[in-house]
């Protein structure tokens, strides 16, 4: 092992996964990965204990041979800083306001550089370095799950403004129907939906897929109406940022087959030429784009991911 690598950390809302991302190719070293188990409501020692025991694994399987760590964070985060800004959404509230960059550093004794930046555009990036965007100058990632993900990438750059940009960079807050874009277009949608026209309340996302699968008309009809949200609400900026591809993740992203085809007749209506992209690599997007924050920062190329 030795400095080509760094180690990738992709943080949800009950687990990190941890792994050494090849700083060459974006490739994930697949044998070298750890998942823990975090209960994002806990307390923060508790949290940060969990965090430090993922990362340390791996660490210590490159006997400390790696030339930074890149975390993928979910927010509100202070990602520059390290800071956690996360309040009101009933997970990881008790490390509000604490550095988490300090805190890591301290307990994992690395002091080489730890980064961050947001989960979805982490999945962004690993996907034009090393998946469905590969080569491709102009591409818009979404992450479709209990939110709504959205970043535009220009050259492997993230883009926050500009020419088909909406504000931040951001479209789950974009204004749609009576509320904004998240409301029509998450697993949250679905599940309240379903409950809405059938009675029967699901507990997760899959459960709706599955009945697709078994052309159940409820599910089926849920999933043609929230492709067809998306084009609606993507087909715009699209248009404006002039994207060449579409690549979409989380795992709602899994029941493509029920979304895809009222995804890309709104697009064509909105006369979009853009090319929609699965992404078939999972979580190891995220850590390849966490590592892709490293390798600008560490100076492996000209680009600077933020």
């Amino acid at each position: 092992m030795n400095n080509n690598y760094v180690i990738g950390a992709d943080i949800g809302g009950s687990h990190i996964t941890a792994a050494l991302v090849d700083l060459a190719n974006g490739a994930v070293v697949d044998e070298s990965k750890y998942k823990e188990p975090v209960n994002a409501g806990a307390g923060a020692e508790d949290i940060l204990s969990r965090w430090t025991a993922a990362i340390e694994h791996v660490l210590s399987a490159a006997n400390k041979e790696v030339a930074a760590i890149g975390i993928a964070m979910p927010g509100p985060f202070d990602y520059p800083g390290g800071i956690s800004l996360i309040k009101g959404v009933a997970k990881y509230e008790s490390l509000y306001g604490l550095n988490i960059r300090t805190a890591l550093e301290a307990s994992l004794q690395f002091e080489k550089g730890i980064y961050f930046e947001n989960d979805a555009s982490c999945f962004a990036l690993g996907e034009a370095w090393a998946g469905e965007g590969a080569g491709c100058s102009r591409m818009v990632a979404v992450t479709l799950g209990t939110g709504l993900g959205g970043t535009f990438l220009r050259d492997n750059i993230i883009v926050h403004e500009g020419k088909g940009v909406p504000p931040e960079g951001y479209i789950y807050h974009l204004p749609y129907r009576s509320g904004i874009a998240e409301d029509y277009i998450s697993s949250r949608w679905l599940l309240n939906e379903y409950q809405q026209r059938t009675g029967q309340r699901l507990s997760e996302v899959k459960s709706i897929g599955e009945l697709a699968e078994k052309e159940d008309a409820t599910a089926l009809a849920l999933f043609t109406e929230l492709g067809h949200a998306l084009g609606e609400v993507l087909s715009p900026w699209l248009r404006d940022f002039e994207a060449e591809r579409l690549v979409i993740g989380g795992n709602i992203r899994k029941a493509h087959p029920y979304f895809l085809p009222a995804l890309q007749a709104s697009l064509r209506k909105n006369s979009i030429q853009t090319s929609v992209h699965i992404s078939g690599r999972g979580e190891n997007s995220a850590l390849s784009g966490a590592a892709w924050l490293c390798k600008s920062i560490l100076g492996h190329d000209n680009n600077n991911a933020r």
